[in-house]
């Protein structure tokens, strides 16, 4: 699985070969169907072991008490170490669920469950607060939040390279985030 991972990093998936990762793997190639049948079933099982689930710790506290824009910045600033980490086999799960290839669809739904529906509980609670209009579908919401996070993770070396900051990403996306989960403009911390 460590061969097969390291080989994402410089080669497409379609350029990976059983004969390639065993031999990075020091193992004879018949000896890596002791393990998978087949590439495909590597990559299944190394996205198995990423999940978004810990990023969804951020959204227990309420985010409508001044800590809730650091929290939101600590949430992403995880999100882009977990895209960074993981980039290409995320990319590549995803593209794979994006054209429903096998089971890659629902894979991806197992990796983000439970930060969509910490961002939805959020939304919800905002919505019974009267900061956020009833018109938002919250379940849709909490999708769209992942989705700023992911998209913001997946060009972060672009947008690095079209003249953002490090800093400018994070916060950017952090006050994003919280003005779409709670409904509440984050102001400069000066302005309060």
């Amino acid at each position: 699985m460590e061969a097969t991972a390291a080989a994402l990093t410089e080669r497409s998936f379609s350029d990976l070969r059983i004969t390639d990762i065993a031999r990075a793997a020091r193992i004879a190639q018949p000896n890596f169907y002791t393990y998978f049948p087949s590439v495909e079933d590597v990559i299944r099982a190394l996205a198995e072991e990423v999940s978004f689930e810990p990023l969804a710790r951020y959204l227990e506290a309420d985010w409508s008490a001044a800590h809730g824009i650091r929290l939101a910045r600590r949430l992403i600033t995880d999100a882009f170490a977990l895209w960074k980490k993981h980039h290409a086999l995320i990319a590549l799960t995803w593209y794979l669920a994006d054209k429903r290839h096998g089971d890659f669809a629902q894979l991806r739904v197992r990796q983000v469950r439970a930060l969509y529906k910490a961002f939805e509980t959020k939304v919800r609670r905002a919505q019974q607060a009267g900061r956020i209009a009833r018109a938002v579908e919250p379940r849709l919401a909490g999708y769209e939040c992942v989705g700023l996070i992911s998209a913001a993770g997946g060009q972060y070396t672009l947008l690095r390279a079209s003249g953002f900051s490090h800093q400018q990403l994070i916060e950017t996306n952090a006050r994003l985030i919280h003005t779409m989960a709670t409904g509440i403009a984050a102001l400069d911390e000066h302005a309060r």
